[in-house]
């Protein structure tokens, strides 16, 4: 069985037709999701980019292999530490990634016989281009008899919400430069991301107010995204490679669209960056249309695929094999725990009947409460904090996560606190914005909660 895994970068899974949203953002994805296997509870453990695609690539926890920032200068991956690709290279799978996360960290890139780097900044490589490439390596690979593990890096929906000129007025009506629209953008300026995402925006949409349209843009990414995916299917159908590929469609991480007070970003530790969409679809390994309501995480996806493509799987491995999950032969799990610490540190535990408990742990940017509590059930877009009803409730799930953390560490200093005590690696780029915006480091400090 060949087995193409594709990143679909900073998609949150409510954005996506076929997990509930309104809009026709997911016109493929929701066609093949109906025809595969959709989880409805993917959550990634550790977050955004660099922690969450070394999570799927060892199926270790961040506390575990030690990467828990993005951009953090302290941590790296050990050596010692196999990732996905090695396994399935020395299993026989030719091995190919079109993707650009070994710019970022190295490891990113062990165990690829072929890397193809797509040119251009990290974050502008549009989906087209990954298509071509992807589909470059498919008439390669149609000729070899070994069988092929790919791995697709798709960026979009990333920022700048860039997508060409036909998407952009798709999903706004009306005129975004209205002046009685500028509340919004008023806010946003009170923002300490406002001097990084404004000079996108208004490079790309001149003097806009109405911020609902830059969210509109988010969901137009989609679409194109969606589009050249099917593009990719299309070229597989034709070329009579489908009966033979497994395709697992995930995400890092999803996006803050000024939820919460957070602009256009996916630092916090709420449901829309931390609840993304896991998609199967193979047309004879899986069963049709099937939905699962447990819970499955980013650690779940390696040990899958080694079981599909009949590689031992490593003891070290905490995920469970997702096939085991829809067949009905794993035990729901009764809670998972997510964790960032790039702008700000802080961790949450999920239960399974819906409460969700968050713990800032060495400060924030927004004068967040140490501990806030949902139910995500009753709340989903987590607007009011009703812990003060509910103090038993904190106690036990903070106690529980805090157990959590000390199983998965061992002997081990928790790389959360070691990475606060140098610094977070986000505060360099957010010290650039403060300072544009003519504000300090040391004032803005001064006025936050920093442990």
């Amino acid at each position: 069985m060949n087995i193409i895994l594709i990143a679909l970068d900073t998609l949150r899974a409510d954005h996506l037709g076929c997990y509930g949203y309104s809009r026709n953002t997911s016109p493929f994805l929701d066609s093949l999701a109906s025809k595969g296997v959709l989880f409805e509870k993917c959550y990634g453990s550790d977050i955004p980019t660099q922690p969450a695609y070394t999570t799927i690539y060892t199926s270790l926890y961040g506390v575990e292999h030690g990467i828990v920032s993005h951009g953090s200068r302290i941590q790296m991956l050990s050596d010692e530490v196999r990732i996905l690709p090695e396994y399935l290279r020395d299993a026989g799978y030719t091995t190919i990634a079109v993707d650009n996360l070994t710019n970022m960290k190295p490891w990113f890139h062990k165990g690829y016989e072929h890397y193809t780097l797509p040119y251009g900044h990290i974050q502008l490589i549009t989906a087209d281009k990954i298509t071509a490439y992807a589909i470059k390596w498919l008439k390669m690979l149609k000729e070899e008899k070994k069988p092929f593990f790919m791995f697709l890096h798709y960026w979009d929906p990333h920022t700048p919400y860039i997508p060409p000129q036909e998407y952009r007025n798709i999903f706004y009506q009306g005129d975004p430069y209205d002046q009685s629209k500028g509340e919004s953008w008023r806010q946003f300026k009170k923002s300490p991301f406002y001097s990084i995402h404004s000079k996108w925006i208004t490079n790309l949409l001149g003097d806009i107010q109405d911020l609902e349209y830059v969210s509109s843009l988010y969901d137009a990414e989609i679409l194109y995204l969606d589009h050249h995916l099917e593009k990719l299917y299309n070229f597989i159908e034709e070329n009579d490679m489908l009966d033979d590929i497994l395709f697992i469609f995930t995400a890092d991480h999803g996006e803050s669209l000024t939820e919460h007070g957070i602009f256009f970003d996916h630092h916090g530790i709420y449901e829309t960056n931390i609840h993304v969409p896991l998609i199967m679809y193979s047309v004879n390994l899986l069963p049709k249309g099937v939905r699962i309501k447990s819970f499955v995480e980013h650690v779940d996806i390696a040990p899958t695929i080694l079981s599909i493509a009949n590689v031992e799987r490593p003891k070290n491995m905490r995920g469970r094999n997702l096939l085991d999950v829809i067949e009905g032969n794993e035990k729901e799990k009764e809670f998972i725990v997510s964790g960032e610490c790039t702008y700000q540190a802080f961790r949450a535990i999920i239960t399974r009947d819906g409460w969700k408990l968050i713990k800032k742990i060495g400060g924030d940017l927004y004068g967040r409460p140490k501990l806030q509590l949902f139910n995500i059930e009753k709340d989903p877009n987590e607007e009011k904090d009703i812990k003060e009803d509910n103090m038993d409730i904190v106690k036990e799930l903070e106690l529980q996560m805090e157990h959590w953390i000390e199983d998965n560490l061992g002997e081990n200093p928790d790389p959360m606190r070691v990475q606060l005590k140098t610094g977070l690696p986000g505060h360099r780029w957010l010290r650039r914005s403060l300072e544009s915006q003519g504000i300090s480091w040391e004032e803005w400090l001064r006025k936050q909660e920093y442990i």
